[in-house]
């Protein structure tokens, strides 16, 4: 029993070389960027570790960006953040692809984390072959990286002794002072200058909705750009060249409202011709005026109801305009 035993003890105390499991290759994109930068850390040629000694080796990734705060996730390895790479399990099971592990540097400028199937997900998280393997959600878009040169190591360790360690490979990230956020740009492919040539009359409306249509603008864009700038005519709805004859004819119809009206229509007497009658008791003649006379009071009368109909129809026409003009705004405004 003595003699089995022994070989079970030195077995067991076995331990793996961590020099002598040679050395991935590390790339990373880009090597320098402000605070929010993405980068790319490609490992590849990993080594087969199966045939490998219990305790068994695991090649980490130490990735030192939360260090400044003080934040470091359950492996953390001297207060830096370490995760596993590759493991005696990835070996065993022959997963020796590639490994891209993608993440982004802490900023103010981050876009806020967002929920996805009961997580807490940001930009910073550490994701490795389209799976995150630690997020970092709390500190992503509250705090900015400090300026400096961080390593990010490759580390050989034991899976029962993380103190245990053997770097791999070293690869640098300088991180730069980062810049005011500039406000976001509108893109514009001419259109703004054929909309100032049309609003200017330098023009014409055939001309500006062709050039519009010449840079991908449709007919709702066009329409938009001409309700913007008061030039947009609607169906039912004077044109710009009626309104300034309907403003004409309120004003000419208001003077001639102010003016008194005595003008008397002159009518040509017929010729009276003398007749003998036998007079009717019983009837009263009464004189006849002749057909197409009127009285001065008629005709004032009759000159002030048609000025009344022109201005009553001339501001009809106004406030229909002042109407569409009103939808057109409200609707932009629903639009905007």
């Amino acid at each position: 029993m003595g003699l089995l035993f022994i070989p079970v003890i030195s077995t067991a105390w076995a331990t793996t070389d961590l020099t002598s499991l040679g050395s991935p290759n590390v790339t990373i994109n880009p090597t320098s960027g402000p605070p929010g930068t993405k980068i790319t850390v490609t490992v590849s040629n990993l080594p087969d570790i199966s045939k490998e000694n219990y305790p068994y080796p695991e090649l980490y990734i130490y990735l030192p960006f939360s260090q400044p705060f003080g934040v470091t996730v359950p492996s953390h390895c001297g207060g830096q953040d370490c995760l596993p790479v590759y493991t005696h399990d990835d070996a065993l099971a022959h997963n020796l692809a590639d490994r891209t592990i993608t993440f982004s540097l802490f900023s103010v400028t981050n876009p806020s984390p967002v929920y996805l199937n009961g997580f807490e997900n940001s930009v910073c998280d550490v994701i490795m072959n389209g799976k995150t393997i630690e997020r970092y959600s709390t500190i992503c878009n509250t705090k900015d990286e400090p300026t400096g040169t961080y390593q990010i190591k490759l580390v050989w360790t034991l899976q029962s002794d993380q103190e245990q360690t053997s770097i791999a490979r070293t690869v640098s990230f300088t991180v730069t002072p980062g810049s005011p956020p500039s406000p976001p740009q509108v893109a514009d492919n001419g259109g703004n200058a054929i909309i100032k040539q049309y609003q200017n009359g330098q023009i014409t409306e055939a001309q500006f909705e062709s050039k519009l249509r010449a840079i991908g603008w449709n007919d709702e864009q066009i329409r938009q750009a001409k309700a913007v700038i008061g030039k947009l005519h609607t169906a039912g709805a004077p044109a710009e060249y009626q309104m300034q004859a309907i403003q004409q004819g309120v004003q000419k119809a208001a003077e001639q409202a102010t003016q008194p009206a005595e003008q008397t229509i002159q009518t040509p007497q017929q010729p009276y011709v003398q007749v003998d009658t036998i007079p009717n008791p019983t009837l009263e003649q009464k004189p006849q005026q002749p057909a197409g006379f009127q009285t001065s009071s008629n005709s004032a009368q009759g000159q002030n109801s048609w000025t009344m109909i022109t201005i009553g129809s001339s501001i009809a026409a106004a406030l229909a305009i002042g109407g569409s003009v009103f939808v057109l705004k409200k609707t932009r405004k629903v639009t905007n």
